[in-house]
């Protein structure tokens, strides 16, 4: 096994070390510049059902984007394969086919070696910004290697900044890691190697030499008028991204005619959540694009794609509220007739400090909004560092109340270390008392560089290099907890396990990871379910009747608690005949499984029906 150990940048023998190594593996002329975006989810972990009700994200890969601009603007040959897109495509072209873990692998495969071929790059660069991209991130480097081992691959993004080391050791085949964000530095990096730039301009890189990880980790952050660059997305169809899968989380809530795409108005969050890589990928601070440019490129994005929906990958959207001010009005005074949401989360107290901001989000096409609360214990939120408070969530679901066309959605955490059952109850009843739309829970997920990941190793409770790929006891992006709960009672549709309230027990305990990922559902039960039965605000319940059928006849077919709801909210709602027909699904649904049975009995839902 390779031995890894760190060297800083401290000494110039260190830089020429990578410097030589990229003499001895990139050519000069190094002209031609292949972008990979790999699929997304393990072969093993697509289930071709989900797939196609379009359950799994599929954003067009943005940086990849800024990255083509970036250095077609320095004469460069580019071109940008997203293999995720590409192997869900063929999900739906032959939709009645069945596709095992092997054929799916040949897809991809087949689609990387075509592209090698007739593109002929002179250089790959892989991108990877979720963690449990990982293992795809390292096969579609030993396929590269296998197609031409003479062709240097880099690898950058997120997860690769996050995990270094790891993925350098299980990446044999990578050559060198792009830290950070690559937007100039990725870019002075091919330029140097074709001795158009000094040497010295090299920053932000890694790789293994002489079984040593070295580092030259000084930062070049793009400038200001950088950040304004407008992904080129190459030949990439990105009309089609929605048919595929989903750009944001509001697909019930847009208009039936909406077809979406992300755009990035700033760069970094104000806070330093403990849970959080952003400060360690973007630095300290936020950084933002002109109003213009922003502006601008979402009416690119509606001139030349046909995009009239617009997700922001912002991670703290409302940092600097004049600025966000001007972006919003801009918006509405270009007359551009899009719609957008905030599906990475706004900071709660920003928005409460800005109510303006909220109402010209309104005016500028928001249709919906999640919100950051994680959790409803001061003593969690404080420990875990959130910039909100109880008391801001509180005026937060007031707030938002009065704007019923923003559908809202709150952002739930739980399994920080030592979190006892009395801590989540807490949550529970924040949550009900903000009374926003609706939320997601999830299992906390440590990833490596943030403080709660170290923490999370030094009490012993994770072990040190681990990525958690396999999502045992943490979520991973992508991997929704309702979806890991459906393979839950599929496998307990016979035979179920036990099941009650433990919140009727003792409150100080600190459950185990096997408990938590059996808590979720009465944790989702108990705040988003329950509630409607005292619901009878037509707002709220015409809501409710949009997310419930969504949840019913496309993210989870076949669920009885969503249909027993949805039949509820249809019956409040004036609608018997069609509320009648839904709690019939949902006594049929239960009356299959042992594992409904048990829950409805627990939670005293069979009456219901």
């Amino acid at each position: 096994m390779t031995k890894i150990n760190t060297l800083s940048d401290n000494y110039s023998s260190e830089r020429k070390k990578i410097i030589d190594k990229m003499r001895l593996k990139i050519k000069d002329p190094c002209k031609k510049i292949l972008l990979v975006h790999p699929v997304q989810i393990t072969e093993s972990g697509i289930d071709i059902k989900i797939a196609l009700n379009r359950r799994y994200y599929m954003y067009p890969p943005y940086s990849l984007g800024v990255l083509t601009t970036n250095l077609k603007e320095r004469g460069y040959d580019v071109s940008i394969l997203d293999l995720n897109f590409d192997v869900f495509k063929v999900f739906f072209d032959n939709s009645t086919e069945s596709f095992s873990n092997d054929h799916i692998t040949k897809i991809w495969k087949k689609t990387l070696e075509d592209k090698i071929k007739s593109f002929k790059p002179d250089l790959v660069g892989i991108t990877c910004t979720f963690t449990m991209a990982h293992d795809l991130l390292v096969r579609t480097a030993d396929f590269l290697k296998s197609i031409n081992p003479e062709i240097p691959i880099v690898a950058g993004g997120v997860h690769v900044t996050n995990a270094p080391e790891m993925v350098l050791k299980e990446g044999k085949n990578i050559d060198f890691i792009s830290l950070y964000e690559g937007d100039i530095s990725f870019c002075d990096f091919i330029d140097i190697a074709n001795n158009k730039k000094s040497e010295e301009k090299l920053s932000q890189i890694g790789s293994i030499i002489d079984e040593q990880y070295i580092k030259i980790d000084q930062r070049v952050p793009p400038p200001a008028l950088a950040l304004n660059t407008i992904p080129d997305y190459d030949n990439l169809s990105i009309k089609d991204y929605n048919n595929f899968g989903e750009i944001g989380t509001f697909r019930y809530w847009r208009k039936k005619d909406a077809v979406g795409s992300p755009v990035l108005s700033n760069r970094g969050c104000r806070a330093r959540c403990t849970f959080c890589s952003v400060a360690n990928f973007n630095g300290l601070g936020v950084r933002g694009r002109s109003v213009v440019s922003v502006v601008d490129e979402i009416q690119h994005l509606k001139e030349d794609y046909g995009i009239n929906h617009i997700t922001w990958l912002d991670d703290d959207l409302f940092y600097d509220a004049k600025r966000a001010l001007s972006l919003f009005e801009e918006i509405s005074n270009r007359n551009l007739d899009i719609t957008w949401d905030a599906s990475n989360g706004i900071i709660g107290s920003a928005a409460v400090m800005h109510e303006e901001l909220i109402h010209a989000a309104s005016e500028s096409g928001c249709i919906g909004m999640y919100f950051g609360i994680e959790s409803g214990n001061s003593q969690i939120l404080r420990k875990v560092k959130k910039p909100s408070a109880v008391k801001h969530f509180l005026k937060l679901g007031k707030l938002m109340d009065k704007y019923p066309n923003i559908f809202t959605r709150g952002f739930l955490m739980m399994g920080f270390p030592n979190e006892t059952l009395g801590q989540i109850y807490d949550t529970i009843k924040l949550s009900r008392e903000m009374n926003l739309d609706w939320y997601t829970i999830q299992l906390l997920t440590p990833l490596p560089s943030t403080a709660i990941y170290n923490e999370m190793v030094d009490a012993g409770i994770i072990e040190d290099g681990s990525l958690n790929v396999d999502g045992e006891g943490f979520t991973m992006f992508s991997v929704r907890e309702s979806e890991r709960q459906r393979r839950k009672e599929i496998q307990q549709k016979t035979n179920a396990k036990e099941f009650h309230n433990v919140f009727k027990d003792n409150l100080d305990k600190v459950p185990t990871k096997p408990e938590l990922t059996e808590l979720w559902l009465l944790v989702d039960y108990l705040i988003n379910y329950e509630r409607i039965l005292e619901t009878n605000d037509k707002v709220k319940l015409n809501k409710l009747q949009r997310f419930l059928t969504d949840v019913s006849d496309r993210m989870t077919i076949g669920n009885p608690i969503s249909n027993l709801f949805l039949g509820i909210v249809e019956t409040k709602l004036d609608s018997p005949m069609e509320g009648h027909r839904r709690k019939l699904l949902a006594k049929e649904y239960t009356n299959e499984s042992k594992y409904w049975q048990t829950r409805f009995d627990s939670l005293s839902l069979t009456e219901l029906l």
